[in-house]
């Protein structure tokens, strides 16, 4: 709770007026909202939620790596562009790239550790990810037989740090540094992943 206590004032902050920061801003919110979600479920023990909302935490993170550097132009406009069609249906209205290769078009764009971030709890936790958002075994077990705590903290340490990582995003996309966030992170490192040199 202090820890997000600490950051959310952060994200007082506006996008700069391009395609590019707006949609990472975008992204960097819905990570805001399923981190703090998160959170908030676990402290209420509702453990097979809190862990289904990792793989849509790290989808959107990734998403807003990728708009910030990565996604091309054409489309950005696309998907930021309304139209009649997808106002009035369940469509969207530009599909992403998928994961994996998103994973590879922001190869090279962005500092090693963010991707080495990225790459890992990626293959940590894909299969586990997969079988929550899509109702199998692993949630199926653990309705019947609560998550042991270290795992539970686990998922909401990784929360924090997709929050932490979100936070420097969304501050990037509005042309504002961020020289407190190492030492937010070393006041919270209980509750945040171990810190990669950055």
């Amino acid at each position: 709770m202090l820890f997000h206590e600490a950051v959310h004032p952060l994200w007082d902050v506006e996008p700069l007026s391009n395609r590019r920061s707006l949609a990472a801003t975008g992204f960097c919110l819905i990570v805001r909202q399923h981190a703090t979600s998160q959170m908030i479920l676990a402290a209420q023990e509702l453990d097979v939620t809190a862990a289904t909302l990792v793989r849509p935490t790290f989808e959107a993170l990734l998403r807003a790596v990728w708009c910030t550097d990565g996604a091309d132009d054409e489309w950005l406009e696309g998907f930021l562009s309304t139209t009649p069609e997808a106002l009035t249906s369940d469509a969207e209205t530009r599909m992403g790239l998928s994961v994996d290769r998103m994973m590879l078009a922001i190869q090279g764009r962005h500092p090693a550790w963010l991707l080495e971030t990225l790459n890992e709890l990626k293959a940590r936790s894909w299969r586990a990810m997969h079988s929550y958002v899509h109702g199998g075994i692993r949630p199926f077990v653990q309705a019947l037989s609560p998550m042991p705590e270290h795992e539970l903290a686990g998922v909401v340490v990784n929360a924090n740090g997709m929050l932490l990582l979100a936070t420097q995003i969304v501050r990037l996309s509005a042309g504002v540094a961020s020289p407190m966030l190492p030492t937010l992170h070393s006041e919270h490192s209980r509750c945040l992943p171990l810190r990669r040199n950055n």
